[in-house]
């Protein structure tokens, strides 16, 4: 019986989608699969991009594509690194859809929506021809899916991903621990100013805090000179680390700060909840009430509300028994949602089933581009045009 190739498609970003893809890679199990991973990177917003190890994938390729070809053209390129029609695309992101769509690839597809945003609901709409099996990473996504994609239900499928176990914290400092990580600390979304003020707000009270950065897009210098210099807020800026680090770091922290204005279901939080450490996040529009019950396993807040944040960070400080029973509970809650083993069975079963099903029939169908995209039109003539622009 010749094995199963999945194929996860990923476009260089990095962050919580590669961690996904990485820990289904990881904890896969089944020896009748094989999991391989395309990178489909836009040369022009990841020019440097590499590929590294990752543990569980068979094989790693790497198509850089440039915006100004002819689309239909990048999709011929791409479609040269499948090796046949019967490997599963897992698809994470517009660009191996548009390939899935533009060909009319009788593949099996697997889209997961990473977030509650109208993007992936718009992408799951646009791509219904080729998509076999939705998979939605939270309850909201899964509801807000079935009701746009009614006829489609029996397809739509909620799992949550696997994530490590993590070492759970069982020490406590006399200063509050509070960790903060984000990719690029310029990223208006991540708000990053919020977490300067709360800090700020906090050097003059009493109890010290002590707070560990994690992040890249700002030097040590530009860092030293935006964060308040008062003694009780003490501060480590650690740059840009990776997530094996992260996880080191994790069990050493007492609160987790995520007041970004939009996220889907971060990796991050299911990993800093899993470590016992407190989430106090924005409330995302229920993307994460599966996981956070408010001062039960962790706290919500509204966007830039600085002075809540404040006063839940002291309540926590003040109250050491209230801290240490929200931390076991967060860990609790995380550790049965997110299990690495199960979680990475469930996804394999929708694999497996795709694979033993009896495929449609696809038809072609022109998604993305413009006249310059059709099949017909020399990609050469097309990449003329658009760098003339």
């Amino acid at each position: 019986m010749s094995k199963i190739k999945i194929y996860h498609f990923h476009n260089g970003s990095g962050g919580g989608v590669l961690s996904v893809i990485k820990n289904l890679l990881r904890f896969s199990s089944n020896d009748n699969i094989e999991n391989h991973i395309i990178h489909a990177v836009n040369e022009k917003l990841y020019p440097e991009f590499k590929i590294e190890p990752i543990e569980g994938s068979v094989s790693q390729q790497l198509y850089f594509y440039s915006p100004n070809n002819n689309f239909y053209f990048t999709c011929k390129q791409l479609a040269k690194l499948l090796p046949n029609d019967e490997a599963i695309i897992v698809a994470h992101d517009w660009v191996e859809l548009g390939l899935a769509s533009n060909l009319g690839l009788q593949n099996p597809v697997v889209q997961i929506l990473h977030g509650n945003y109208d993007y992936y609901y718009q992408l799951a709409e646009k791509h219904q021809q080729v998509v076999d099996a939705y998979i939605c990473i939270s309850p909201k996504i899964f509801a807000t899916l079935q009701d746009n994609l009614p006829s489609r239900k029996e397809d739509i499928f909620h799992l949550n991903f696997p994530v490590p176990n993590i070492n759970q914290k069982t020490t406590y400092e006399d200063s509050l621990q509070i960790f903060y990580s984000a990719g690029n600390l310029n990223d208006k979304n991540k708000q990053f100013q919020t977490i300067i003020k709360i800090a700020d707000i906090l050097s003059c009270f009493e109890q010290k805090c002590y707070f560990t950065i994690a992040g890249g897009g700002i030097s040590k210098e530009e860092f030293d000179k935006c964060w308040p210099l008062q003694m009780n807020t003490q501060v480590k800026y650690l740059g840009l680390v990776n997530n094996d680090n992260i996880l080191n770091i994790l069990p050493n922290q007492d609160i987790f700060l995520l007041p970004s204005e939009v996220e889907g279901l971060p990796v991050s939080l299911v990993e800093a909840m899993k470590a016992g450490v407190i989430p106090l996040v924005t409330n995302w529009d229920g993307a994460v009430d599966e996981l956070i019950t408010p001062a039960k396993t962790g706290f919500y807040f509204k966007i830039g509300a600085v002075n809540d944040y404040v006063e839940c960070i002291e309540k926590l400080n003040n109250d050491r028994v209230l801290l240490k029973q929200i931390s076991i509970n967060a860990s609790q809650r995380a550790n049965a949602l997110f299990d690495p083993m199960k979680n990475t069975l469930q996804f394999e079963e929708i694999y497996i089933d795709l694979n033993n099903r009896k495929q449609k029939c696809k038809k072609p169908k022109k998604v993305y581009g413009s006249r310059l995209d059709y099949r017909l039109i020399p990609n050469f003539f097309t990449t003329l045009i658009r760098n003339k622009k």
